[in-house]
């Protein structure tokens, strides 16, 4: 008998193939423009803290956002995100090429971390200056899993944080999609949000 978490678990349950790319990348840009335009108006929340809220909405859009976008790379460069079957992974490494495995070797339940999918991005999609990149990708990790599992009533503000997720963000779009992205995450008082693609 299967466990409730397996059961749910099965609701999900897809080996993904490289044309599921596409999916990935609107569903991320939906989060992403979210994040970029939320505002405290928008937050059903006590007065007192809809900032506390609609900053920690924000940085939670960012990291989903920014996961997803990572798998869309990853799909339409012809690489697998469902991890191997724990039992007999047939020397699958990670990244591994999606016509170059057996779907029978692959777990339809489980896909990559972001921390792993952030490790072998450069095995996957070219990026002439990596360093930044995966700074700002490791930021709006920290992002997600911070806000997926406490509330902190005060949070240290730092502006070069969004600063360093938008220059990864457009950097993913330009060697990843080859698109130019124009974003500005609205963060501080008149602060104007931006989020424009355009194909180069």
């Amino acid at each position: 008998m299967i466990s409730l978490e397996q059961s749910i678990k099965k609701q999900y349950s897809k080996i993904f193939c490289v044309s599921d790319w596409l999916l990935f990348k609107q569903t991320s840009e939906a989060q992403l423009k979210e994040a970029v335009h939320l505002k405290k108006p928008d937050m059903r929340f006590e007065v007192n803290h809809k900032l506390l809220a609609r900053n920690s909405r924000k940085r939670l859009l960012i990291g989903i956002g920014i996961e997803l976008l990572l798998k869309a790379i990853y799909l339409k460069n012809g690489y697998g995100i469902n991890k191997p079957k724990t039992s007999h992974n047939n020397g699958i490494t990670f990244p591994y090429l999606i016509a170059q495995v057996n779907n029978t070797d692959l777990d339809p339940t489980n896909t990559f971390t972001l921390s792993k999918l952030i490790d072998k991005l450069t095995d996957v999609v070219e990026l002439p200056n990596s360093g930044p990149v995966i700074r700002g990708l490791n930021i709006a990790k920290v992002f997600r899993n911070k806000e997926g599992h406490i509330v902190a009533a005060v949070h240290e503000y730092d502006s070069s944080n969004y600063r360093d997720i938008e220059y990864s963000l457009t950097a993913l779009y330009e060697h990843g999609f080859y698109q130019r992205l124009d974003i500005n995450f609205s963060i501080s008082p008149g602060e104007q949000a931006i989020w424009n693609v355009y194909p180069f």
